[in-house]
């Protein structure tokens, strides 16, 4: 049964353009960069900008990785200053250099250097651009890339026969909802200081859990030294990330109680007339 399920599977998944399939991961991406953001109640305007800029440098920073790593098919092509061939009623696009470079579509893309480009960008942008409180963004970020990444693995592994990478995919897209469903459930049946102490609890242990599981699952593969690089780099972003959520939590709960220094006026003084200085 489970065989048929993946043999139905591809055969769906591959008769969809790879476009399309590539957009439906920044789609789902957008969807919950945007959920996590207005939960702290930032600017639409400003959730998209920082999330398109944040898709297009990641697309950039995965296609540089994807050249770099599979170089040899790009130095034995030529040069043509047409971005297609036609060679009698068929057409190929962007198959020869310099256009090459820019055939994404077809996830001819590093698919983790990608979303680690988005994890690095989005964070700069979204604390030095926009001014937005790094405990604000932090688990929005790394589980807008976790939910990314888990698609991206659903969707090859079914469209290449990798039961392998399905699972895997299923297991970073069912984290971050657990996480979700554990929170409502807190947020039910506690006060709300109790509520945010267990909250950054559970975002710590999710946040470090999936840290382990992404970068498990990446380096027991047979991967490049780029992509052992970008694993690296998450790793350290996950816990660097991680231990100023956790300074920055504890400064939002913080409460300053205001003392006025006008000292208050009895009724009997009011009635009395105010002497005025020589």
């Amino acid at each position: 049964m489970y065989q048929a399920f993946t043999d139905n599977l591809e055969k769906v998944l591959s008769g969809v353009s790879p476009l399309v399939l590539f957009l439906l991961v920044i789609f789902v991406g957008l969807f919950v960069f945007w959920r996590g953001c207005i939960s702290t109640r930032k600017n639409n305007s400003s959730i998209f900008d920082t999330f398109l800029i944040s898709s297009f440098a990641g697309v950039i920073v995965g296609r540089i990785s994807f050249i770099i790593n599979n170089l040899s098919s790009f130095t034995s092509r030529i040069w043509y200053w047409l971005p297609y061939e036609k060679y009698g009623d068929q057409v190929y696009l962007f198959r020869l250099l310099p256009w090459r470079f820019f055939r994404v579509w077809d996830w001819g893309i590093d698919i983790f250097s990608m979303f680690i480009g988005f994890l690095i960008i989005a964070s700069v942008w979204g604390t030095i651009v926009k001014k937005w409180k790094w405990s604000h963004i932090f688990t929005t970020i790394f589980f807008t890339v976790q939910v990314m990444l888990g698609l991206a693995f659903l969707i090859l592994g079914g469209a290449n026969t990798r039961n392998t990478w399905m699972v895997e995919g299923v297991v970073m897209l069912l984290i971050p909802l657990i996480l979700l469903f554990l929170k409502n459930s807190t947020k039910v049946i506690n006060k709300r200081k109790k509520f945010n102490k267990v909250s950054l609890i559970l975002d710590i242990f999710f946040v470090l859990l999936s840290t382990l599981y992404i970068a498990y699952t990446y380096l027991v593969m047979n991967i490049s030294y780029i992509e052992k690089g970008a694993v690296i780099l998450f790793v350290f972003w996950s816990l660097l990330g991680t231990i100023f959520y956790i300074s920055d939590s504890k400064k939002d709960n913080v409460t300053i109680e205001k003392v006025s220094s006008v000292r208050e006026i009895s009724p009997v003084e009011m009635n009395h007339p105010i002497k005025l200085p020589k």
